[in-house]
């Protein structure tokens, strides 16, 4: 949907290869190699933009040093502790970031907007749902996605 070069970061390789499968240009295992080496190589210095999305301190830091100057940071992750600006990843404050985020309360018009991308075929995110469980498998659905067994990427429930 525009960026000319798509880098994914996971340490679990069913997730990296589907990755690959959605489109993802360039994958990096964080157990295997240094990601932030490794991406300031590829984008010659560092991204316009950076997706955080597992919202912990280390993956936080980790997109601001992976940012070139004037880049943005749109951080999804949900923190559950107290999250804090370094010093050093915010580029002294001379890095002119913006960071962007955006669960709530935009969460209900984001939905809104990825529901008329679904509709208009625009994106199909169902091969994302790996697994499909009845509510009363409930418990075994959240087992299953805890673990990540057989691959679990997303569970659909139905009534």
């Amino acid at each position: 949907m525009g960026a000319s070069l798509v880098i994914g970061i996971d340490g679990d390789e069913s997730r990296l290869d589907f990755a690959k499968k959605m489109g993802v240009d360039v994958v990096l295992n964080y157990k295997e190699q240094d990601v932030l080496s490794e991406i300031k190589k590829l984008t010659s210095g560092g991204t316009d933009a950076a997706i955080e999305a597992l919202g912990t301190q280390e993956t936080f830091e980790n997109c601001l040093r992976s940012l070139r100057p004037g880049g943005t940071l749109s951080s999804l992750g949900v923190y559950s502790g107290k999250l804090q600006m370094p010093y050093d990843a915010f580029a002294a404050g001379i890095g002119d970031y913006k960071i962007t985020t955006t669960l709530c309360p935009g969460g209900k018009e984001r939905m809104r907007r990825l529901m008329e991308m679904v509709t208009h075929h625009r994106v199909d995110l169902t091969p994302l749902i790996t697994h499909r469980f009845s509510l009363d498998e409930i418990g075994e659905a959240y087992k299953v996605f805890g673990e990540r067994s057989g691959g679990a990427m997303k569970i659909a429930i139905k009534p």
